[in-house]
């Protein structure tokens, strides 16, 4: 196996208009995206070429309205009219605002008001919101996606600014066409999760979002041919840049899905050879898999393919492909490579896809970073690494003494500018000689690949001074099959003394399957679970405490919980 770094060529990105300019006259009549329409069955495609003279009649019209140049904010469900509006703003020397869908309107509010936007793009269902919003914002325009008529000058629909676009530009209107970026300017702000109040506004430039893309594509050896799912939120910056914008660079094709409860469909009707998946995606998909076999009396048969694959595979001989053809049917018979990133997954999920022939590794961001830091290569995958660090991107590591880990501290041409309007936020994290603390806690080996271990605001500190990452227990505990979600903190005493407690959101319908009934007897499973779990664990580790939850945690819109 060829070690190192992967050597396929690829198209190095300088800009974002030479981005989607280098496509549309490369692969101008090749699928660039593709979804589902209202009528049943029906699928639309956009091409590169059609897709490049949206971004361009959104961004002429965006001229000739006075926007050029200004922060524009887009909220709702991922589409071309997002996507283009997105990379108008941008290259029309704008600032992109890219807000989560699924915010309270006050949120909301907050935001645009702190991104000082002076247009705000928008899915019909924040329609009503934003009519309440425009008498007492500050906001110039209201851009509805769609083809809705407002009777409000200030309301409009893209369906109507791609109409006026098109027509200034036939009229040779060529103010948008012609305007070239500085890609070291402002271009976009990116509200970090948390509340209104904690949210931390990310100020990247094009020049860091373009090192992020073409880290991804240096990192990631895709293709013309590949079919791509779009499954997280367009908002999220790991998505944007590694699931939307590096696809512009090889020509592949970028498939929307409408909904996470028509995923498994959504598999099998666009048929992706490449996913871009979040942990709780990935297990959720994996214990799918088993559940399916276990229900259907095949999980021995399962079990015994993949032992005499693997053995085969020692030999150099792969039959994955025929013999899970059963399996990767469900994802629609094509998938062979999926990248998970937004947090920590278990080798154990990394070792259980390759066993089954689809080839998934694990990368590591952050949205300072714009995002990508690291990724394994596909052609050399470590389990429970993160991966090796983007080309140009320097890694150190600041530990204490002869400690092994320490914090993972980056510098690089896609580490951000700052956050917005905050100097005193900006200098706790970023220093005079570019270098940014990522706050992860982690270590690197001989070949240059990351290891995360925890994050430095998690870690549990125990009164005998020892450190505790609670990532680590966490995963351990996930082994579990009644464990549907899992917390672990540090929880105090009366009398002061803290100890390390597991909070668990039980998989209840596994209990169900497993015959296991109640409330209490799941709760002294898990007990038991893991009380056998401390046998193997050094005494200060051990996990004392084991509360069950009714409800799920709450989370981020790419699933993250929220300690």
């Amino acid at each position: 196996m060829k070690k190192g770094y992967p050597n396929h060529p690829y198209r190095v990105t300088t800009d974002l208009k030479q981005l989607v300019k280098s496509a549309s006259k490369e692969f101008g009549d090749r699928v660039y995206l593709r979804y589902k329409g209202k009528a049943p069955d029906e699928i639309i495609d956009v091409t590169y070429a059609q897709f490049d003279d949206m971004m361009d009649a959104i961004g002429t019209s965006f001229f000739a309205m006075g926007l050029g140049g200004r922060h524009i904010a887009v909220i709702g469900d991922t589409s071309p009219e997002w996507i283009a509006t997105y990379l108008a703003t941008v290259n029309g020397g704008g600032v992109i605002v890219p807000l989560d869908r699924e915010l309270s309107h006050d949120e909301i509010g907050n935001f645009l008001k702190r991104a000082e936007a002076s247009a705000v793009v928008f899915s019909p269902r924040f329609r009503e919101l934003f009519k309440s919003l425009a008498d007492s914002s500050d906001i110039s325009y209201f851009i509805e996606i769609g083809n809705e008529a407002f009777d409000d000058p200030r309301f409009m629909s893209t369906a109507t600014l791609i109409e006026r676009g098109m027509a200034l530009i036939e009229d040779g209107y060529s103010d948008f066409v012609d305007f070239v970026s500085d890609v070291e300017n402002d271009a976009a702000i990116l509200f970090t999760s948390g509340t209104t109040g904690t949210s931390k506004g990310v100020l990247l430039t094009q020049a860091n979002i373009v090192a992020a893309i073409n880290g991804s594509i240096s990192m990631l050896e895709f293709s013309p041919e590949d079919v791509l799912l779009s499954v997280l939120p367009v908002h999220h910056t790991y998505e944007m840049t590694c699931g939307i914008l590096t696809p512009l660079t090889v020509g592949a094709t970028v498939c929307i899905n409408d909904s996470l409860k028509y995923l498994l469909k959504n598999f099998k009707k666009f048929k992706p050879s490449v996913l871009i998946l979040v942990p709780q995606f990935v297990t959720t998909v994996y214990k799918r898999i088993w559940d399916t076999a276990i229900k259907n009396g095949k999980d021995k048969q399962l079990k015994l393919g993949v032992s005499v694959s693997n053995l085969l595979k020692k030999a150099r001989i792969d039959i994955t492909k025929p013999l899970f053809a059963e399996v990767t049917s469900a994802f629609g018979g094509r998938l062979r490579k999926v990248v998970c990133g937004g947090a920590a997954l278990s080798s154990d999920y990394v070792q259980g896809f390759n066993d089954l022939g689809i080839n998934l590794v694990q990368g590591y961001g952050i949205t300072e970073c714009a995002p990508l830091i690291s990724v394994c290569p596909f052609h050399w995958n470590k389990y429970g690494s993160v991966g090796l660090a983007i080309p140009g991107l320097e890694v150190r590591i600041d530990r204490e003494g002869e400690e092994r880990e320490g914090e993972i501290v980056v510098r690089g041409k896609n580490v951000m500018r700052g956050y917005y309007k905050d100097a005193e936020l900006t200098a706790q994290v970023l220093d005079s000689d570019g270098w940014f603390k990522t706050g992860d806690v982690g270590y690197v080996d001989e070949d240059g690949f990351i290891y995360i271990t925890g994050r430095k605001k998690n870690i549990i500190i125990l009164d005998n001074g020892k450190n505790v990452f609670p990532e680590e227990l966490e995963e351990y505990v996930y082994r579990s099959p009644l464990v549907a979600e899992c917390v672990v903190v540090g929880k105090e005493l009366e009398g002061g003394e803290t100890v390390i407690c597991a909070q668990i959101y039980p998989d209840f319908a596994k209990a169900e399957e497993m015959g296991i009934d109640g409330l209490e007897n799941i709760k002294n499973t898990l007990k038991e679970y893991v009380q056998t779990l401390n046998k193997s664990l050094p005494l200060f580790k051990q996990i004392r405490s084991v509360e069950i939850r009714k409800s799920e945690f709450d989370k981020t819109t790419t699933k993250k919980i929220k300690r």
